[in-house]
Formats: C-alpha cells, sequence, structure tokens
C-alpha cells in the first residue's frame, strides 16, 4: 500500500450509510441547495432592485436564516451518511437546547393591540357608529 491510499482511507469514514436512511439522502440533500439557491437570488434581488431601508433589512435577515439551513442542511446530510461518528459530533458541538423562552416585548404588543381595538370598537359602538 502507497502513502496516498493511507491518506485516502484516513479521509474517508468506514461507516457505510444504512440502507434504510439512504431514500432520504436526496431530499436532505434539496434543504441546503434550496437555501443556497435562495442565498443567491436574495442577493441579486438586493443588487437589481437596490432595496434600501427595511426591505433590505428583511432579505438580508432571510439570507442569514438560510446561511443557517445550509450548514443544518449539511449536518442533516453528514448524519444519515455516518450516523454514528455524526452523532457524536453533534453531541460535542451543540448546546443542549433550553426551553424557548417568549419574547415577552412580541407578547405585551399584541395584547395591547387586541385591548385597543376592543376599546375602539366599544366606543364606535357607544357613538352609533356600525361595526
Amino acid at each position: 500500500m502507497n502513502h496516498t491510499d493511507y491518506i485516502t482511507q484516513a479521509l474517508i469514514d468506514d461507516e457505510n450509510m444504512p440502507a434504510d436512511l439512504a431514500t432520504l439522502y436526496p431530499s436532505a440533500s434539496k434543504i441546503a441547495d434550496a437555501a443556497s439557491t435562495f442565498i443567491d437570488k436574495a442577493d441579486q434581488t438586493i443588487a437589481k432592485k437596490n432595496l434600501a431601508g427595511q426591505k433590505a433589512e428583511i432579505v438580508a435577515k432571510c439570507i442569514d436564516i438560510c446561511q443557517h439551513v445550509v450548514k443544518e442542511g449539511a449536518a442533516i446530510s453528514r448524519l444519515l451518511r455516518n450516523p454514528a461518528g455524526s452523532m457524536q459530533r453533534l453531541w460535542e458541538t451543540r448546546e443542549p437546547e433550553g426551553p424557548v423562552q417568549p419574547d415577552t416585548d412580541e407578547i405585551i404588543a399584541e395584547i395591547v393591540g387586541e385591548i385597543e381595538a376592543a376599546h375602539n370598537a366599544d366606543e364606535t359602538n357607544e357613538n352609533g357608529g356600525e361595526e
């Protein structure tokens, strides 16, 4: 065996993809592909339409989300190809998921909006207006 064979063996995992998971792999690949395509089109949209202000912020946030989707899609593909090695890596690199904390400012704004809408409807009814 020559040195390149040793290098190849070191780079390629010995674990085979389980046959029952193989059908999921093409779909998993499409996750990262779709996010990458969206990033490209969103970037082109910002440039072509000279988006600025809130619209540019919205598209930039979408691009940021898709960057995470690309990484997660790659993690899914790795997990399907190499379950044992990937599971260990996921346990090592991921923070444990804690309970999801609600955005209290958003909840408060929603409740205030509902109260104001109800108050405005009551005033309309008292002043003889139609609902």
